[in-house]
This record gives C-alpha cells, sequence and structure tokens, in this order.
C-alpha cells in the first residue's frame, strides 16, 4: 500500500474469505468498491459488503456468476495523503454518471466504457479505465473523505465485468497468480488501458461530444431496479 495510507485486511469468518482468494494467488492494487455501494445480485441490488463467497452477482458479458475470492480492507486517510494526490480515492458527484447519490471510488478501479475510438484504435468499442482518469469531467474529482473507508474487492473464476449503481461497469479481474515467473500474466480478458491511454480515450470522448459510453443504460438491469 502507499504511505498516505494505513490498513488492515479484515478477517471474517468465513472460510476462504481473506485478502487470498485461493492458493498463491493476490489480490493487488489501488482498486475495490467502497461499503455501501451496490451491485445487482440474484438477490437483487444489494450492499458490496453484504455479499459472501458463493453468492452470485450479475456480470456484462457472462449473466450471473459466483463470487469465488472476497478481500475486505480497512483504510484511513493519512495526512500524507497530499503527497501521492493521484492515489487519492475519486469523488463522483451526484448527476455525474447518472448516479443518483455522491458515489467514492479507489484511484485504481477499473471501469469499462464503450467508445467508437476504443473501437477504432483496439477492434474492440469495450475498453477498461482507471476512476482516476475521469477527474475534470462533470465534476469529478480526487479528494480525502473523511474518517476510515471500508474496501471490497470481488473476485470470480475469471475476470468479470458487474453492474454497479449509478449505471456504472466495475472491472473485477482474477487476482494475480504470484507464483507466475516474473514478466508472465493471466490471460487479459478485456483490454485494460493504463493511465496514459486512458486518459486520451476519456478526452476523445468528451471532445466528441461521446459521453454516453461512460453508463450502462438503465433498461438493461430494470427489472432489478
Amino acid at each position: 500500500m502507499f504511505d498516505w495510507i494505513k490498513g488492515e485486511t479484515a478477517q471474517t469468518d468465513l472460510e476462504n474469505d481473506t485478502a487470498l482468494s485461493g492458493d498463491g494467488y493476490l489480490i493487488t492494487g489501488q482498486n475495490g468498491l467502497l461499503a455501501g455501494t451496490h451491485v445487482v445480485s440474484n438477490l437483487g441490488w444489494r450492499k458490496v459488503e453484504a455479499l459472501s463467497i458463493g453468492d452470485k452477482v450479475l456480470t456484462f458479458d457472462n449473466a450471473m456468476q459466483t463470487v469465488t475470492g472476497i478481500q475486505r480492507e480497512t483504510l484511513w486517510i493519512a495526512e500524507a495523503s497530499q503527497s501521492h494526490p493521484e492515489t487519492l480515492p475519486v469523488h463522483v458527484p451526484s448527476g455525474a454518471l447518472n448516479n443518483r447519490r455522491d458515489l467514492w471510488l479507489m484511484s485504481g478501479q477499473g471501469l469499462m466504457i464503450e467508445s467508437d475510438s476504443a473501437m477504432d484504435a483496439l477492434g474492440d468499442p469495450f475498453a477498461v479505465i482507471a476512476a482516476q482518469v475521469l477527474t475534470g469531467y462533470r465534476g469529478i474529482t480526487q479528494a480525502a473523505p473523511a474518517g476510515k473507508l471500508e474496501i471490497v474487492i470481488l473476485s470470480f473464476a475469471r475476470d468479470e465485468v458487474i453492474y454497479v449503481e449509478g449505471g456504472l461497469l466495475a472491472y473485477c479481474p482474477l487476482p494475480r497468480d504470484i507464483l507466475l515467473p516474473a514478466g508472465a500474466s493471466n490471460e487479459d480478458l478485456y483490454d485494460v488501458l493504463d493511465l496514459e491511454e486512458g486518459r486520451g480515450l476519456v478526452q476523445q470522448m468528451i471532445a466528441g461530444q461521446q459521453t454516453r459510453g461512460f453508463t450502462y443504460e438503465r433498461d438493461e438491469v430494470a427489472c432489478l431496479s
């Protein structure tokens, strides 16, 4: 973790519900959903912290999929946060991305967007960007919220994208294998852009007034609203 936070991985009563989601696998990075954020499950909209291993969550490409791993962390924003502003959580004000209330995202949380520019560059209209590259769009900022943050990171049997309240599509990568040789990685099922590529794509979308691609259509999950 970065030196602007103090954190601890929560222990639960659920077997295997720890920072490791399987032998030799570890969830890493500044990603995750804050407690209180609703996702679409087989029981309707549920707070992410209420989910357990074995529950099913609606995915963008593969219908309902079983949660196979959960990492829970408690983070406190420290005074040193100003020395690493790029790692601060992302604040999405109400209405910025069709969200009905203010939302907070971890800076590195992947969000899937749809873009003609991505189609031209990648041959696929869908790409995953880090939440922080949206900073500056419609009042979205990086800031230090007061108090502690409860973070939940979900994983599945493979990379998945899930439906989150407010119209967002959150990327949940398969935890990387820490036993892989240097330079090796799990197969990527989605086009995940680095920060420079993500910023460039977002700027192109905004310049072309193609902003609908940041969120999904509400009727996609209307039956669960």
